[in-house]
């Protein structure tokens, strides 16, 4: 088996969509969900590259969003290079990291990571295998 996708709250569709497009995603797919009470859930899938997909879910029923850390602690992108991609994205305005710099932890052999924050809350890392 293999993940098909991470579902992530968002109150603002198009503000999701623009962060998620600066990381390096695609619109891949856009529909609404109506159920028969009448509340619906605006959908949309940003692929990546290798295939990840992050599902960005608006309902119209904005009390159910959960505030703050959700279900999921964090989810997490694999780069070649974290320095690198701090860098670019910090080029591109996004500049909700947790630390200044990457850190270096020893575990799983060594890896470099750093995390941020993307416009709903969502916890995102960003993770190279030294």
């Amino acid at each position: 088996m293999k993940i098909g996708h991470i579902a992530v709250f968002t109150d603002d569709m198009e503000t999701s969509i623009k962060f998620y497009e600066l990381l390096g995603g695609k619109k891949a797919m856009s529909d609404v969900l109506t159920a028969p009470d009448g509340t619906s859930k605006k959908l949309v899938h940003m692929e990546f590259e290798d295939g990840a997909t992050v599902e960005l879910v608006e309902p119209s029923q904005k009390d159910i969003i959960p505030k703050g850390a959700g279900i999921c602690e964090h989810f997490c992108f694999d780069v070649e290079n974290v320095d690198e991609t701090v860098k670019n994205l910090k080029e591109k305005g996004i500049n909700t990291f947790d630390k200044e710099e990457p850190y270096i932890l020893d575990i799983l052999g060594n890896i470099k990571i750093i995390f941020l924050t993307g416009p709903s809350g969502e916890l995102i890392e960003l993770f190279q295998r030294l």
